[in-house]
């Protein structure tokens, strides 16, 4: 990837002037943490001749470096040193005290849209001098999460049959599942089930009505109706609909028992670091 800039809470490094560059000076390869680290919690059998699995988790969140300069190719050579103001609308902008929308703008990338990966971040900075004349930053960036996120994934079908089943590809980087948002527009009264074969779950909910509109938020799991007088909550099982992929499959094949209008959305986890 070559980058020159970022977009964090809705502004662009550009916006001020600046490029993301190198102070190091060096050159070869360097090793980089790509994140998503795993600890193996690990129980001894056998004398210590084997060890079982007791259990997995990720210990930190994903953490980078990486510096900024005023542009060269807008600012005169002679005129590359920050000013004090220059600096302090850089500290507002990204030393915050909460987690923001961060991307990477990959230069050159045709497929930029696509392949974009997200994270929650926030920002310690370092000045870097030059003969006591302040030229750069150094960005210490922390997130929220052990990996980054992809594009929000959207699909909507309709549901004219029971016996038609409609097939979603879970494109997440982390074996396992996820809840996505699930809004269901209700074409006929009765009991709706929605069932996912791969992840063998079944949401259901009871004495649905036409026209009805229910949300399951996966992020909150929290379930709401447009339908003011429907008591969702007592008519509702609480298995809140999940989608997820193994190792070889990653189709999740869906069916519902109403007729009706679903649209599932769900961001995917990316494994990778800016």
């Amino acid at each position: 990837m070559r980058a020159i800039d970022f977009e964090y809470d809705n502004r662009y490094l550009s916006d001020y002037g600046f490029i993301i560059c190198d102070f190091n000076f060096g050159s070869g390869a360097n090793e980089i943490d790509a994140g998503s680290t795993i600890t193996f919690n690990k129980i001894s059998r056998h004398s210590g001749k084997k060890y079982s699995l007791s259990s997995t988790q990720y210990d930190e969140c994903i953490t980078t470096s990486f510096d900024i300069c005023k542009n060269p190719d807008i600012y005169d050579p002679e005129d590359m040193e920050i000013s004090n103001d220059e600096y302090r609308d850089i500290m507002r902008w990204l030393n915050r005290r909460e987690f923001l929308k961060f991307q990477v703008i990959d230069d050159g990338n045709d497929n930029f849209e696509r392949d974009t990966c997200y994270y929650n971040a926030s920002f310690n900075i370092d000045k870097i001098k030059i003969n006591e004349k302040l030229y750069g930053m150094r960005l210490k960036m922390e997130t929220d999460k052990p990996f980054g996120y992809g594009q929000e994934q959207s699909v909507s079908w309709t549901f004219s049959d029971s016996n038609v089943s409609k097939i979603l590809s879970d494109i997440s980087d982390e074996i396992g599942y996820i809840y996505p948002t699930v809004i269901i527009t209700i074409n006929r009264n009765g009991d709706l089930s929605l069932y996912n074969e791969l992840e063998n779950c079944t949401t259901v909910i009871k004495n649905c009505k036409v026209g009805e509109v229910i949300t399951l938020d996966g992020d909150t799991h929290i379930i709401t109706t447009t339908y003011i007088s429907h008591d969702v909550c007592n008519d509702f099982n609480y298995e809140f609909f999940r989608i997820g992929n193994t190792i070889n499959n990653r189709n999740n094949r869906i069916s519902v028992s109403l007729p009706c209008n679903v649209v599932i959305k769900y961001t995917p986890i990316i494994k990778d670091t800016p």
